[in-house]
């Protein structure tokens, strides 16, 4: 794998080859499922399910790394061999049990607490935002407000504002501000898990969102120390960072190209 411009086809060669020493570490929303107004509702496009249990035989890894809880993750992608790495990899669903980060328990009083404070705000309550309760932090979402524009600059504010006075982080994304405890880890740290624990000699990590450019950014720095190569793969939408397109060495059209790429490695 190189990095540069390629197509689906030229990077599925290049990976079947080569598939027992290869991690897949794949996003969900937007990924591997359509975006929709109501998260809850989220689920991944028909036919990627069935790939990711023979794809786990043939690689070295196939991981599910997502901002969503482990649980929801292995709910709703189940297939055998997989790993589901939640909360930014702060979380991890094996053998039906969720491992979680101690410090991630420690500020459960704290993220309870800016859940309230958020649910009480003027900005959350005239909106119409909804409140994600993940347990170990909270997210608000404006994708189903009517006039979303209008709101993003006081739900962003509030959150910032509800995020420091209960000392948590504030994530942002598309339509979405999480709020969680300021434990070190990103995607990346999770992509790094991923292929030291499996002893990968090459990663592949796919997504849609600014939460995947430390992923990116993971990729490269394996491959720049030399003992790994790395593909970046972009999953376009509308709402699909520019940053992310532009440092991507192949890009996909939504889920369905994902699972068209699937298909290509699973062939």
């Amino acid at each position: 794998m190189t990095a540069g411009t390629a197509t689906a086809e030229q990077a599925a060669r290049g990976l079947l080859g080569r598939a027992p020493e290869v991690a897949l570490c794949l996003d969900f929303d937007g990924t591997l499922s359509p975006v929709v107004d109501d998260p809850q509702a989220a689920r991944p496009l028909q036919g990627i399910v069935e790939l990711l249990g023979p794809l786990a035989e043939r690689f070295a890894a196939v991981a599910i790394v997502s901002g969503r809880p482990a649980a929801y993750l292995g709910e709703h992608v189940a297939a055998p061999g997989v790993r589901y790495l939640g909360l930014y990899g702060l979380q991890e669903l094996h053998e039906g049990q969720i491992q979680v980060d101690p410090r991630l328990e420690a500020a459960r009083p704290a993220v309870s607490a800016a859940a309230a404070a958020l649910r009480d705000s003027a900005a959350v309550r005239d909106s119409g935002a909804w409140l994600e309760d993940k347990e170990y932090s909270v997210a608000v979402h404006t994708r189903r407000v009517p006039d979303r524009d209008r709101w993003a600059e006081p739900v962003d504010r509030t959150a910032r504002q509800i995020a420091e006075e209960h000392g948590l982080e504030l994530i942002p994304g598309k339509l979405v501000w999480e709020l969680r405890p300021p434990v070190p880890s990103d995607k990346g740290d999770a992509v790094r898990r991923v292929v030291a624990e499996s002893g990968a000699r090459a990663v592949v990590v796919v997504g849609d969102d600014l939460g995947d450019l430390p992923a990116f950014a993971a990729v490269a720095e394996l491959a720049g120390q030399g003992h790994h190569e790395g593909l970046r793969v972009a999953v376009r939408s509308a709402e699909a960072p520019p940053q992310l397109i532009a440092g991507a060495d192949l890009v996909l059209e939504g889920p369905q190209g994902v699972l068209d790429f699937l298909r290509l490695l699973a062939a």
